[in-house]
């Protein structure tokens, strides 16, 4: 008896909600044109879109071509600061998260190398979990960086 009141419950919720949302108008804000510096300094050229069907998943994010090379300076797209420092294996691998007055955040991901000073946190809380793997959020004003700022080298 408790299954079928909660299923039917559930169902009134999701009819409920549908009506609410065709009548309520989509927000948004316009996105910011000529706002964000490309962060490499190479020709913009895409090797990954965002939403791409992949194997498994949705592409999350665009991938830049770095002519089959590593090592190229990743700089920073905004004025902002380094929210999220992340060390995996797979996935995004070494990954910086850069948040803007804005309100945006951009994702910086396959880095070969961090800049030294995030590569000190990165060490300081690798040290701190003793693993290799860490992903962990920093204090606003823990690490600013300025538009153009040299933040890691592409992997």
């Amino acid at each position: 008896m408790i299954k079928k009141i909660t299923a039917a419950s559930f169902l009134v919720f999701c009819l409920t909600a549908s009506i609410f949302a065709q009548n309520t108008p989509i927000q948004s804000r316009p996105y910011p044109q000529n706002y964000f510096r490309y962060p490499l300094d190479l020709p913009p050229v895409t090797a990954g879109s965002f939403g791409e069907l992949r194997p498994n998943h949705f592409h999350s994010g665009l991938d830049f071509r770095t002519n089959q090379t590593t090592g190229f300076p990743v700089h920073a797209a905004q004025d902002g600061y380094v929210s999220r420092l992340r060390v995996e294996f797979g996935g995004f691998g070494n990954a910086i998260y850069i948040t803007h007055p804005s309100g945006y955040t951009t994702v910086y991901g396959h880095i070969e190398r961090f800049a030294p000073v995030l590569e000190k946190a990165v060490r300081q809380m690798q040290y701190a979990q003793q693993t290799d793997m860490v992903d962990f959020k920093l204090d606003p004003l823990q690490i600013e960086v300025c538009q153009g700022d040299v933040i890691a080298w592409s992997g």
